[in-house]
C-alpha cells in the first residue's frame, strides 16, 4: 500500500530559488546576476530557454541533462576560456523567457530548491559537477512518509511520523474512543485504511456520506470488488429501520407536488406566503429538526427569519411542521422531496432507539465534522468504539457535533498534499476565526502548488475549478462563462438542476407580469422560500456584490430565452469549468482551483459569525488545490482588511 498523495516518480530539482528568480525579472537583473553562483546561473539559462522546446518532446530528465552540461561546461572552461558562465549569462539573459519558462515549469516535473537548501549544495560532486544522483537522495530526504510498518495481515505500510504515532497509539488502545482532526491534505483516508488494517473486517462498520466515498475506503480495507463492507449513511438508515433485506422500489411512483401536499394536509398559509411557500418553510423547520437531539418538535427549531414571525405565526407554522412530519412519517416514499432524505432516515432510525448490531466491534467514519448529532447518538446508544477522522474548518455553518463519550484525540496538521505556500495562506485564516482550533497548519516542504494572482476579467484555464461564494455568485459566473463561449459543468446533475431551478425562480421573481415563481413542479427555488417579492429578494441580498451584478443583467433584458441558451453550454468534458459553492466543496480536490472575488469579497459582514463562516469557505477553497490556485489578491490581505472592519451589526468577536 502507498501514501494517496505522495508521487514516487523522481522529480528534478533546480539549484535555484522561486523568489531569485521572480527578482530577476525585476529592473536590477544585471546586478542580481552578478551575485548568483554558477549553479544557478545555468538554471536561470535552462528555465529561459524551455520555450524554444516543443512541450510534448520535453522531459524532466533532458532539463536534468542540459542543467549538467553548462555547469560542466563551467567547471572545466575556468581555467580555459577566456569567459565565463556569468558573462554567458549577461548575454543571453531575457526577461520575457524567463517569465515564459518559470510558466512552462508548471507543465513538468521540475521545481525548485528552497534557500537553504541552494546554499548547502549538496547537490554537487565535490569536483563542482552536477550530481545526477542528487535528485533521488533529495526526494527520500524530504519523503514524509518514512515510517514502515507491518501490519497484522502482514501487508507493509508507509506512514508519516504523526500517522505512524496515532497508529501505535491506537493498536494500545483498540478499546478506546478516538477522533483524529486533521486539516485538509494531510491523507486522512490513508490513515483510515491503516487503522483498519488492525480490525477484523467483519466486525468493523464503516459508514461514509457519498457511494464513491465508501467505495474508497473499502479499497484501503483492503476488501475484494465483491465485499461490501460498511455502508452509506442512508443505507445505513434504512437498514436499521427496515432490516437488511431492504430494497427501494425499482420503479419510482409519482407523489404529490408541495402544491398538492399543501392542499391534502391542509396547510395554513403564513403571513403573505401562499401555501406551497409555506411547505418550504415547513421543509426547513424539519431540517433543523433532523439536525438537532431533540425527540420533540418544538418552536426551537424554527430558523432565523429576516423578518421576525409574530406568536401567532410560529404557532401556525409549527403546527404545519408537525402534520408534515406526520405524513413522512405514513408515507417515506415522498422523503425524496425533501431534500434532506438521509438525514430525516437517520432521525426516524434514532427515534426508533435503534441500535448499531452487536456483531460489529468498532465504528469508522471519515468526513466526521458532518456526521449529524442523530447518528453520533444510534451509535453511541451500543458498544461499540467509534473512531471518526474529520476537519472541523470543512465545516463552514455549523459547529461540529461533540461526542458524549469521553474520547481520545489526536491532531495531525502537517499535509502532504499542500505546500509551503498554501501554508502561509492557511494559518492566517485559522488564526482568525473566533471559535475553531488554532493548532497551525504544515505544508509539505516537497509539494509544489503554483498560486496566480489573476487580474480582472480574466478566464479560468479549461478544467478549472471555480469556487464561489453563493448561488448569485455562481449565476454570474455562469452567464460571463456561456457569453465567452466556455463549456460549463457542476459537481453533478442534481446541482446542475438545482440551479437551473434557481436562475428561473431569479428571472420569475424579478418580473412576475411575464412568469410565475411557482410554474415548476416544485414551485420556486428552496432559497426564495422567505421571498415571495423581488423587493424582499433585494433587501436580503443586498450585500452580496454578484447579487447587485446579476440584477444589473436582468434590468439589461436577462430572461428564460437566456437561461436556455446558457444551458446548452452545460457539458461535462475535460474542458469544462466546474462551478461549486465553496463550502460544498469538503472532501474533494481538484488540479486547477480558482477563487472567486466574491468569496474573497471586500464588502463589511453582518457579524462575526458570517466571518467565520467566510474564513472556513475560504479554507476549503484553497486547500482543494493539487497543482494550480488561481486567486483574485492577496489572502493575507483580505484577512487583515476584514479584521480592520467593524461588521455591520455588531464590532469585534
Amino acid at each position: 500500500m502507498h501514501p494517496e498523495h505522495f508521487d514516487l516518480s523522481s522529480p528534478v530539482f533546480l539549484p535555484i530559488t522561486d523568489e531569485v528568480c521572480e527578482s530577476l525579472l525585476g529592473a536590477d537583473s544585471a546586478k542580481l546576476l552578478a551575485t548568483l553562483t554558477d549553479a544557478e546561473l545555468a538554471a536561470v539559462l535552462v528555465i529561459q530557454n524551455l520555450v524554444a522546446v516543443s512541450e510534448g518532446k520535453l522531459t524532466p530528465h533532458d532539463v536534468e541533462r542540459v542543467l549538467a552540461s553548462l555547469i560542466a561546461w563551467s567547471v572545466d572552461s575556468q581555467n580555459s576560456a577566456p569567459s565565463g558562465l556569468l558573462s554567458e549569462a549577461k548575454r543571453l539573459f531575457d526577461p520575457r523567457k524567463l517569465h515564459a519558462g518559470r510558466n512552462f515549469l508548471k507543465n513538468l516535473k521540475v521545481r525548485y530548491l528552497a534557500a537553504d537548501e541552494v546554499s548547502a549544495r549538496d547537490y554537487l560532486l565535490p569536483n563542482g559537477k552536477w550530481d545526477m544522483a542528487f535528485k533521488v537522495r533529495h526526494l527520500r530526504g524530504r519523503n514524509p512518509f518514512s515510517q514502515q510498518v507491518v501490519t497484522p495481515r502482514h501487508r507493509e505500510l508507509w506512514l508519516s511520523s504523526a500517522q505512524d504515532k496515532l497508529i501505535r497509539t491506537f493498536h494500545a488502545n483498540m478499546d478506546e474512543d478516538l477522533h483524529v482532526q486533521g486539516y485538509a491534505g494531510i491523507g486522512k483516508s490513508h490513515l483510515l485504511g491503516a487503522l483498519t488494517e488492525y480490525l477484523r473486517p467483519e466486525a468493523t462498520l464503516l459508514l461514509a456520506h457519498t457511494p464513491g466515498k465508501l467505495d474508497a475506503l473499502r479499497k484501503r480495507m483492503g476488501g475484494s470488488g465483491d465485499r461490501k463492507i460498511g455502508a452509506t449513511f442512508i443505507k445505513f438508515a434504512q437498514f436499521l429501520l427496515y432490516g437488511p433485506r431492504y430494497q427501494p422500489a425499482s420503479n419510482v411512483l409519482r407523489v404529490p407536488s408541495k402544491y398538492e401536499l399543501a392542499e391534502e394536509l391542509s396547510i395554513i398559509c403564513v403571513r403573505e406566503y401562499d401555501a406551497q411557500a409555506t411547505i418550504n418553510i415547513c421543509l426547513k423547520v424539519l431540517e433543523c429538526y433532523c439536525r438537532s437531539r431533540d425527540k420533540m418538535l418544538s418552536a426551537k427549531h424554527i430558523p432565523y427569519f429576516n423578518y421576525p414571525l409574530s406568536n401567532l405565526d410560529s404557532t401556525v407554522l409549527l403546527q404545519n411542521s408537525i402534520r408534515l412530519w406526520s405524513y413522512l412519517e405514513s408515507n417515506p416514499s415522498w422523503a425524496r422531496k425533501t431534500g434532506f432524505e438521509a438525514l430525516l432516515l437517520i432521525k426516524r432510525a434514532d427515534l426508533a432507539a435503534c441500535v448499531v448490531p452487536a456483531r460489529y466491534t468498532h465504528v469508522l467514519i471519515d468526513e466526521s465534522q458532518d456526521v449529524p448529532m442523530s447518528l453520533l447518538q444510534i451509535i453511541e446508544r451500543g458498544r461499540q468504539v467509534l473512531i471518526t477522522l474529520g476537519d472541523e474548518y470543512q465545516q463552514a455553518k455549523e459547529s461540529v457535533v461533540k461526542r458524549s463519550r469521553e474520547v481520545r484525540r489526536s491532531d495531525i496538521s502537517r499535509s502532504v498534499r499542500c505546500g509551503r505556500n498554501v501554508e502561509d495562506l492557511i494559518n492566517p485564516l485559522i488564526s482568525r476565526h473566533s471559535a475553531k482550533g488554532k493548532i497551525a497548519f504544515e505544508g509539505a516542504s516537497d509539494i509544489d502548488v503554483g498560486i496566480e494572482h489573476y487580474p480582472v476579467g480574466f478566464l479560468p484555464p479549461a478544467g478549472s475549478v471555480v469556487m464561489v461564494a453563493s448561488y448569485w455568485d455562481m449565476m454570474k459566473w455562469a452567464i460571463e462563462l456561456s457569453e465567452a463561449n466556455c463549456r460549463v459543468y457542476f459537481a453533478n446533475q442534481a446541482a446542475e438542476a438545482d440551479f437551473k431551478c434557481f436562475m428561473a425562480t431569479v428571472v420569475a421573481l424579478f418580473k412576475p407580469n411575464y412568469y410565475s415563481a411557482d410554474q415548476g413542479v416544485d414551485g420556486p427555488h428552496p432559497f426564495f422560500s422567505e421571498m415571495i417579492s423581488w423587493r424582499q429578494v433585494r433587501e436580503v441580498c443586498k450585500f452580496d456584490e454578484s447579487f447587485s451584478w446579476v440584477e444589473d443583467k436582468l434590468e439589461k433584458g436577462f430572461n428564460v430565452s437566456d437561461i436556455v441558451r446558457m444551458s446548452m453550454m452545460f457539458e461535462q468534458s475535460s474542458n469544462s469549468c466546474i462551478l461549486i459553492m465553496a463550502e460544498e466543496a469538503g472532501g474533494m480536490e481538484f488540479d486547477k482551483v480558482l477563487l472567486t472575488p466574491g468569496l474573497l469579497t471586500t464588502v463589511m459582514f453582518k457579524d462575526s459569525a458570517e466571518f467565520d463562516q467566510r474564513i472556513c469557505a475560504v479554507y476549503i477553497a484553497i486547500s482543494r488545490a493539487r497543482r494550480e490556485l488561481y486567486i483574485p489578491y492577496d489572502v493575507v490581505e483580505w484577512i487583515e482588511y476584514h479584521h480592520g472592519q467593524l461588521f455591520r451589526e455588531n464590532g469585534g468577536y
